[in-house]
């Protein structure tokens, strides 16, 4: 049997405190086990950017991290001064005043700006069938002053092709299958776009219309995984996906399942006016 995982976990974050803008730091990563024991909270989940390497908000601006109960969850990324996408998933059933989104910082835990959400709208028909539709728009409490490290990223066109290219995917989390330790700061890795009839071979019907995967199919390796999921997967400056579930993380013949926005981009426009 098949078991399809949500790209989601909850990593803690220790300080809600503002910091001035694009504030970076080296690769200093903490023991998780003094916060959270992960593999109890997911033990079917074995990574995060999986293959990655360091990166900065000044070189993805757009990327958010969210923030339930003092705790990473998710990641998002900014679409206008008002609006933040990120996969339904993420924030189905969560109420608005629970949520927090830290931008403008290249720390999960620290620096940017903390910004309370005014509105979460799911898409209506998420979850049928399963993960179908994996996306929502949340709206924020103020707008957004744009800087160097806060700036909207661009989405394709209404049912646009996906390129058969390497897309960027961003996020912070475990760096290793069954890793116990998180970086502080921003993961990036590229990930090639799996062709639909390939991925299909791995995720039969489970994979529709509204999908798209990325990885290296045959060997596995380099994914997003576990506290990655509502990240976008970019491509020269237009984001064309949204993180959402794997078989696994990095497992051969497992790529990763982004939600495509050109599929849903009439929702989008529709409920945050982009």
């Amino acid at each position: 049997m098949k078991i399809l995982i949500p790209i989601l976990c909850f990593i803690s974050a220790v300080d809600l405190q503002d910091a001035p803008d694009g504030e970076c730091c080296g690769e200093q990563e903490v023991d998780v086990s003094q916060h959270l024991e992960l593999e109890a909270v997911c033990p079917e989940l074995s990574g995060q950017i999986i293959g990655g390497r360091s990166s900065s908000i000044v070189r993805h601006p757009y990327q958010v991290s969210m923030i339930l109960n003092g705790n990473s969850f998710c990641g998002g990324f900014i679409i206008s001064p008002n609006y933040v996408l990120t996969a339904a998933h993420c924030v189905q059933n969560v109420l608005p005043s629970a949520i927090r989104l830290r931008v403008g910082s290249t720390r999960r835990d620290s620096g940017g700006r903390i910004v309370p959400v005014a509105n979460v709208t799911v898409h209506p028909q998420y979850g049928t069938p399963q993960f179908d539709h994996d996306i929502a728009a949340l709206q924020l409490a103020r707008p957004l002053t744009f800087s160097n490290a806060v700036q909207a990223i661009r989405l394709p066109q209404p049912r646009q092709a996906v390129p058969l290219v390497r897309l960027t995917v961003t996020g912070w989390g475990l760096t290793a299958p069954r890793g116990r330790r998180i970086p502080r700061i921003m993961m990036e890795a590229n990930v090639p776009v799996v062709p639909h009839w390939l991925c299909r071979l791995s995720y039969g019907d489970a994979l529709t219309n509204n999908m798209f995967c990325g990885g290296h199919f045959l060997i596995g390796g380099v994914s997003s995984c576990q506290g990655d999921s509502g990240g976008p997967a970019v491509f020269r400056g237009i984001a064309f996906g949204v993180v959402s579930f794997a078989r696994g993380c990095a497992l051969p013949l497992s790529p990763t399942v982004f939600t495509n926005i050109a599929s849903l981009r009439d929702w989008v426009t529709q409920n945050t006016g982009v």
